[in-house]
């Protein structure tokens, strides 16, 4: 089953907007999750198969910042030059990055979505505390 990860604003009414903007493209949910990290959080959620990209599109048209568990999550300190350090393993090792979004930033850290062409190769890389 595949995963959608929304970094929103933790205010009132973040869940309603997301779960009314899913209802509103006749998206039926199969588990949603949330985490706060201060300010921000992160929800994830899962859809009924035939659900997925159009839950993933809406999220995306509506403004929310949506990736699908297609991307790796990463968690990275929040200072110069660690997004390069770990951008330059990957360049060495050969793997290209398709794309990159930061998701979040708080008390130090910065989670990142990416999607590279070998997502296992990838994860391999990455130290266990790095991998959201």
């Amino acid at each position: 089953m595949k995963r959608i990860t929304v970094a929103i604003q933790n205010r009132v009414g973040a869940i309603a907007g997301i779960t009314e903007t899913l209802a509103g493209a006749d998206v039926n949910l199969v588990a949603i999750n949330t985490e706060r990290t201060g300010e921000t959080g992160l929800v994830t959620l899962s859809t009924e198969e035939g659900d997925h990209d159009r839950a993933l599109q809406c999220l995306v048209e509506a403004g929310y910042r949506a990736v699908t568990d297609e991307a790796l999550l990463i968690r990275l300190k929040d200072e110069p030059g660690a997004l390069a350090k770990v951008a330059a393993r990957f360049r060495d090792a050969g793997i290209n990055i398709q794309s990159l979004h930061i998701l979040d930033r708080h008390e130090g850290y910065a989670t990142v979505a990416l999607d590279t062409e070998d997502r296992e190769a990838t994860a391999a890389l990455l130290s266990p505390d790095e991998v959201v």
